[in-house]
């Protein structure tokens, strides 16, 4: 399941300034900038800070901390003071869906971590992290159904997102509690993930955008003019689902689809019987089939 909830602020309170979540999200630009300052190896200093993070868009890479924290801030027309200001969703990917972008950049090399990768593989790897995350983005826009009132891509937004390779262990984390884990350790292998600031407001500054929002799909009609408002979190995590499988040709398993885990999660005794029926079969069948190849 490649997304998060949908977050609403992070690091920061969103009903004022984004200030707080743009300087959080350089944490990790200062953990390396750190490093390199106290490396004696220059080729090593210069791979360091080669490996700093930039905030991206639909349209731009390399984008500053300060242009954020001023885009984000001003597109709050006629939003009150209380008002959500802008929201903060985590495109989050599994282990296997992270091996398999690893796999691509690196011709299938065979890594634990980014930095093991040369400078090339790690460009590249990145290239496919901001890709799909422009892309989730759309899905973001489209899965709002104003596309009658100009609302149909990420291009119609206003969002940043930054790339972060590294996770720490918190103290609620399990690893933590048992004593196994210190709170700020590194978690081991890939954990590279997104995040993202989206401004309440569209571009043009004409409408209210939340994905917290309860409805999903309801028409409002005022005077003459008819429109949906809603948003569908499982819809959008499906659809950045698939956009995922047909954007890197990842043959996804059937425990591993969103569906199926919310099923498990959150369906009914029977809804889960059937399913679990059902991928028993598919195991058994597949089971089958790498016996009739000698595999």
């Amino acid at each position: 399941m490649p997304i998060s909830k949908p977050h609403s602020s992070l690091a920061s309170n969103n009903t004022g300034s984004s200030s707080s979540l743009v300087e959080y999200l350089d944490k990790e630009n200062q953990e390396l900038e750190k490093m390199a300052l106290s490396e004696t190896n220059r080729e090593r200093e210069i791979d360091m800070r080669n490996r700093q993070q930039q905030f991206f868009n639909a349209y731009s890479d390399n984008i500053r901390g300060f242009e954020v924290k001023e885009k984000i801030d001003a597109n709050i027309s006629k939003l009150g003071k209380q008002d959500a200001k802008f929201f903060s969703p985590t495109i989050n990917f599994s282990k296997n869906e992270l091996k398999h972008l690893a796999d691509k950049a690196t011709s299938g090399k065979p890594i634990q971590n980014t930095w093991q990768m040369n400078r090339e593989e790690f460009e590249r790897y990145n290239n496919y992290l901001k890709d799909y995350s422009r892309k989730v983005m759309d899905n973001y826009a489209g899965n709002f159904g104003r596309q009658n009132k100009g609302l149909e891509s990420g291009n119609d937004l206003v969002y940043y997102a930054k790339i972060e390779h590294t996770r720490k262990y918190k103290g609620t984390d399990a690893e933590v509690i048992n004593g196994k884990k210190k709170s700020g350790d590194k978690k081991k292998g890939l954990q590279s993930h997104v995040h993202v600031i989206v401004s309440r407001k569209d571009k043009t500054q004409k409408m209210k955008l939340s994905p917290l929002s309860n409805e999903k799909s309801k028409q409002r009609t005022i005077g003459n003019n008819t429109y949906k408002v809603g948003f569908d979190r499982k819809a959008w995590i499906t659809n950045n689902e698939k956009t995922f499988d047909n954007s890197f040709g990842y043959k996804r398993n059937e425990l591993e689809k969103f569906e199926n885990q919310n099923t498990l999660k959150n369906g009914t005794a029977m809804e889960k019987d059937k399913l679990q029926s059902r991928l028993s079969n598919v195991k058994n069948k597949e089971q089958s089939n790498d016996k009739s190849l000698g595999l």
